[in-house]
């Protein structure tokens, strides 16, 4: 019934960048059942659904209805396929509040110039648990009601698609699961094609599951069911370690001895209930279906199509009433509508006046480089911490003492972050802040210098010397500092091992793919895949704290997230699509992403701070508020706490240590 071929949907982000959210996109899609778009944002996913259901026009492409080829369809015949076999679900809802429930679910049917069918609505009504609501607004209902009317207006009109995009997004997990139900229930005579983020709910209720990254189809798997093999009428065995009993005062001695064998035979934890509670909670999680079925997902195997003459497929237009129309336009207008025009006029032009005077009052750059950073949807970012010093000259009348100042000026100094202000930040559980050492040396600036490593090859070392055909593409061949966020944090992160360990001593890291990649393109390295980089040793040249001398074995890689699609334009030495300023733009912008990113970072354990602290010098930008009182002291010496007193060797600020440091800034100017 659907079929798309060869879908290429590109965009264009205001930065002049073409991003492909759907690139040579194929599927053929099933004339019944359930199936799940799922992928991480910017996958492709809902590009996939709005454009297979005609709210959006591929720029390549075709999308096939019953045998009707859509590359001749005019916005009108997107709008007439829309209106003829696809229902719209979503997330938020989308249904009209001047309208009752009963007139949302009709409005379907008079789009279609049908008449209104109350005793169809009704029924309707209650298939979806909505009776005796028909008269209600939609602002008097919950979340969970909100959907299950869209969910009825999909389905008055009869359409033989249901598209879903994150329907159970803005509801609570019980809800969500109610609409799902609902839908899981339809899919047994119509297809149902929904987008989610949600992997167990696809597992749970979908017939098929496909995954998209970067515009592309990553996976395709369909559910299938293996059957229990059958020791008697009471018993069989699900899988080899799992059995299911039909009734349990039934069972023998002999099938005792069987489930005792299966549990030895397993070894490890095992847990007996028959509670009836308990049950359908097991079948779930052990994937088993009602049939006593082992469920299990597998590459998707060709779908046959039925065949259908394209000529004889009919598309309805759609016609909104013109009544329902003008109550839509006019819904603001209430009983003085000169009056309310001319009120919304002078609002608008204080609203405007106000917003340009306060954005030239209020302008605040932190708000203006956060929303940058949302904008650019950056998967991280680095913080520093400052505080500023007042230096002031004083000049004293000898005669009177009398004390005037003469001038003073402001200083940003570096600090660190304290161990207790990143507990702090992940007091919420979820664990996203992790602390980096960087080695800043300015302690006028939060800008750190770029730490150098080379790689020991076994008589010789090598340093990152990618091939200029693919040099744009590795921009970045030094790193930004040290973590010791531990292998937890990365798991929760979604940061994802791909060889090795994570550091357990000292003497141990782990790397990023990317710092990988730069020695697998760098000729003579002897690393020509990640496996190969597992137990060779790192150095770093330039780290203060370490000795050039030192070297570290590579116990670990981990994938800490994808590099954006966009920038693989720079891999080739050349490209048509990009001119030269273009090219540099995107590889200046591929060099913020990685420095600002966990691939510009060393893993280590936590014995790595415990065997190089007293080699970091007391100087340090940030390590102690006045290196000229505190040097030869080493950080380890004073403990991070906001009620330091002594702001002689404090190795962070307090409201006490600026202002007791500020006297000594101070510059005496004598008279005569």
């Amino acid at each position: 019934m659907l079929e798309v071929k060869n879908l290429v949907k590109c965009y264009s982000t205001k930065g002049g960048v073409t991003v492909k959210a759907l690139d040579n996109v194929s599927v053929k899609f099933p004339e019944t059942g359930m199936v799940f778009l799922l992928g991480r944002s910017g996958s492709g996913k809902s590009t996939l659904l709005n454009v297979s259901g005609g709210l959006d026009k591929p720029d390549s492409g075709e999308i096939i209805v019953k045998g009707r080829s859509s590359k001749d369809f005019s916005a009108s015949d997107f709008d007439s396929y829309r209106n003829t076999y696809v229902g719209f679900v979503f997330q938020e809802y989308n249904i009209l509040n001047e309208f009752t429930v009963e007139q949302n679910i009709a409005l379907a049917l008079q789009l279609q110039s049908k008449p209104n069918d109350k005793k169809a609505v009704n029924d309707l009504l209650e298939k979806v648990d909505l009776k005796g609501l028909g008269k209600r607004k939609p602002n008097t209902l919950s979340g969970g009601q909100k959907q299950r009317v869209a969910i009825a207006r999909a389905l008055i009109k009869n359409p033989e698609i249901i598209m879903a995009d994150e329907p159970t997004g803005a509801l609570d997990s019980n809800t969500g699961k109610q609409v799902l139900d609902t839908l899981k229930k339809l899919s047994e005579t119509k297809l149902v094609v929904v987008v989610s983020h949600d992997r167990e709910f696809a597992e749970q209720y979908g017939d098929r599951i496909i995954e998209l990254k970067d515009g592309q189809i990553l996976s395709d798997v369909s559910k299938e069911y293996s059957s229990p093999k059958q020791l008697n009428e009471n018993v069989q065995i699900v899988s080899e370690d799992t059995i299911s009993i039909k009734n349990a005062e039934d069972i023998t001695e002999a099938d005792v001895k069987n489930i005792v064998s299966m549990l030895k035979k397993n070894k490890g934890e095992a847990i007996i209930t028959a509670g009836k509670r308990e049950m359908p909670d097991v079948k779930r999680a052990c994937k088993i279906n009602d049939n006593g079925h082992k469920e299990y997902f597998a590459d998707t195997k060709e779908v046959n199509l039925k065949e259908y003459d394209g000529k004889k497929t009919k598309f309805i237009k759609s016609r909104l009433p013109a009544s329902h129309a003008f109550k839509m336009g006019a819904s603001g207008l209430k009983t003085k509508p000169i009056r309310l025009i001319f009120t919304i006029l002078l609002s608008v032009i204080a609203f405007v006046l106000f917003g340009v005077v306060s954005t030239f009052m209020l302008y605040d750059a932190n708000y203006s480089v956060s929303e940058a950073l949302k904008e650019a949807n950056y998967p991280s970012v680095t913080l520093s911490k400052n505080y500023t010093v007042k230096n002031q000259n004083i000049r004293v009348d000898n005669e009177t003492g009398e004390e005037k100042i003469d001038y003073e000026y402001e200083h940003d100094y570096v600090t660190r972050f304290g161990v207790q202000e990143l507990k702090d930040k992940n007091a919420n559980g979820v664990n996203k802040y992790a602390g980096i050492y960087n080695f800043t040396n300015d302690r006028w600036s939060s800008q750190a210098q770029s730490i150098n490593f080379m790689l020991e090859t076994g008589t010789s070392s090598v340093t990152p010397n990618v091939d200029a055909t693919k040099a744009d593409y590795y921009p970045v061949t030094s790193v930004y500092g040290f973590t010791d966020c531990g292998a937890d944090y990365m798991t929760n992160n979604g940061f994802r091992l791909i060889a090795g360990i994570y550091p357990a001593n000292k003497t141990e890291i782990a790397i990023p793919e990317y710092v990988a990649n730069l020695f697998i393109e760098t000729e003579g390295s002897g690393v020509e895949e990640i496996s190969q980089i597992i137990g060779k040793k790192l150095r770093f040249s330039n780290v203060q704290a370490i000795p050039s001398s030192e070297a570290f074995t590579i116990v670990g890689v981990y994938n800490v997230g994808e590099i954006p699609a966009k920038y693989n334009q720079l891999k080739e030495s050349t490209s048509t699509q990009l001119s030269t300023t273009e090219r540099k733009d995107l590889k200046a912008s591929l060099q913020d992403f990685i420095t600002g990113s966990f691939n510009n970072l060393i893993y280590v354990s936590e014995d790595f701070y415990v065997q190089y602290k007293n080699n970091i010098p007391s100087n340090n930008s940030g390590v102690n508020i006045n290196s000229s009182y505190t040097r030869g002291l080493n950080i380890q010496d004073y403990e991070i706490t906001e009620d330091y007193q002594e702001w002689w060797g404090s190795s962070v600020y307090t409201e006490k240590t600026v202002q007791d440091y500020s006297k000594y800034f101070k510059f005496y100017n004598l008279n005569g």
